[in-house]
């Protein structure tokens, strides 16, 4: 198999977002990345499933996590896709890429998660040879800063 375009290769990291499936119980969806600027973002909906606190009806921390934890994850595989460049031989690139796993990652938990919409962003902080380290952050429909997590992947 041939190295991917851009656009194709835009198109396998959606269709592996959409194929987990934890990812598909919570709603979560892809929303936009980046492959210059190695971000990404995905979004969702408040759903009486995802409620933690019924009587604060504010969002499970698990779910919190999860969002934080699949947007680094594939912030982290696009960066190390972009890493490897053309060193490696795309057989190569696609087992080290689905062998992407979370070795650590730390979760800040600033403001209960209320709100009907959210948002989660991830970005780079460092690419290495075999690590990638992303940042992340979860924001309500008013803007508000829910949730920060820096996770490490290993690749």
């Amino acid at each position: 198999m041939s190295e991917p375009s851009p656009a194709e290769f835009r198109t396998m990291v959606e269709g592996i977002f959409s194929d987990i499936p934890f990812v598909r119980e919570i709603g979560l969806r892809l929303h936009d990345f980046d492959l210059e600027q190695q971000t990404l973002s995905a979004k969702f909906d408040l759903n009486p499933k995802l409620i933690g606190n019924h009587f604060q009806n504010i969002l499970h921390g698990g779910v919190i996590a999860t969002a934080l934890d699949t947007v680094g994850g594939l912030t982290a595989m696009v960066a190390a896709y972009q890493r490897m460049g053309g060193a490696i031989g795309w057989d190569e690139k696609i087992q080290r890429l689905i062998r992407l796993g979370t070795v650590d990652m730390r979760v800040d938990y600033l403001k209960p998660g209320r709100g009907q919409h959210f948002v989660c962003d991830g970005k780079i902080l460092r690419v290495g040879n075999k690590l990638v380290v992303s940042r992340m952050e979860l924001h309500n429909d008013r803007d508000e800063l829910i949730a920060t997590g820096t996770a490490t992947f290993l690749y």
